[in-house]
């Protein structure tokens, strides 16, 4: 039988999925989209989890006032970054807020209860002193020279600068930036906000002299593995392309030494930036 002409013509009956493909076969299919789709939001969950608890826990860089650690040696917000959370022993990351009161003064509740001194020292010119302890001299690739005292090595490079280690748990990172910040003390003030350490507290963070160049020094204590360390960071500004950061950490207990205080003078009188 003919359609009629003025009619369209009927479409040809299409037969079921069921009879073209076979049942086991759209089960498989139903089932693998199912494992997708789930996978796909197993991966986004983790994944965001992993992220925050990188973001609690830290990293290990500390900035300077003199800019960027702490991926070259570098910052692209001109910070300059050395140690300065839970790399923990020589690290920082964001965490969005200190874990300690704060104080603006040369002293403070660590200066009290972690070393035997004030600080004070740690502010004062350390680069004019008559003698240094240095025993080597350490030449870095970025351009930079340093004396090293006695039973004092380079350690390794990472994205937040050169390390070294000392006799007895003594600590140094040293980290650099070609777009320095003009201002290291807002600078650090900015950079303590992603401090993450555990039990950090705060001594100083204040402008000092050092060798006619914009500084700053950032000091803080710390506990780590159940040994509370004492840190000063210094921050200084070279010229409009360099910056640098001196990050030197000991046992809180031994602050007061005359060797740390030997050490500290060492290391800032001897360090000379790039030419």
């Amino acid at each position: 039988m003919m359609t009629p002409p003025d009619l369209p013509p009927r479409p040809v009956p299409r037969a079921p999925l069921t009879d073209v493909v076979p049942r086991r076969t759209l089960i498989v299919i139903a089932v693998a989209v199912v494992v997708a789709v789930l996978g796909v939001v197993l991966a986004l969950t983790l994944g965001g989890d992993e992220g925050s608890d990188q973001s609690r826990t830290g990293g290990d860089k500390a900035a300077t006032g003199a800019g960027r650690e702490p991926g070259t040696k570098n910052d692209p917000s001109g910070g300059v970054r050395t140690d300065g959370a839970a790399t923990g022993s020589a690290d920082a990351t964001p965490d969005g807020t200190p874990s300690a009161p704060k104080t603006d003064g040369a002293t403070g509740s660590a200066a009290a209860s972690g070393g035997q001194d004030s600080g004070k020292d740690s502010g004062e010119d350390a680069g004019k002193g008559d003698g240094t302890a240095a025993v080597s001299t350490h030449q870095g690739a970025q351009g930079y020279s340093i004396g090293l005292p006695k039973g004092w090595k380079y350690q390794s490079s990472d994205a937040a600068g050169d390390r070294f280690t000392g006799p007895d748990g003594q600590k140094l990172l040293i980290g650099w930036t070609t777009t320095p910040k003009s201002d290291p003390v807002a600078d650090w003030k900015n950079q303590e906000r992603y401090m993450v350490r555990s039990q950090y507290d705060r001594i100083r963070i204040e402008k000092v002299g050092y060798r006619g160049w914009n500084t700053a020094d950032w000091e803080f204590t710390y506990v780590d593995g159940g040994t509370k360390y004492r840190t000063v960071d210094r921050g200084f500004v070279v010229d409009e392309d360099q910056g640098y950061a001196l990050m030197y950490t000991a046992k809180a207990a031994k602050w007061g030494s005359e060797t740390r205080r030997i050490t500290w003078q060492t290391l800032t009188k001897t360090f000379e930036p790039k030419a």
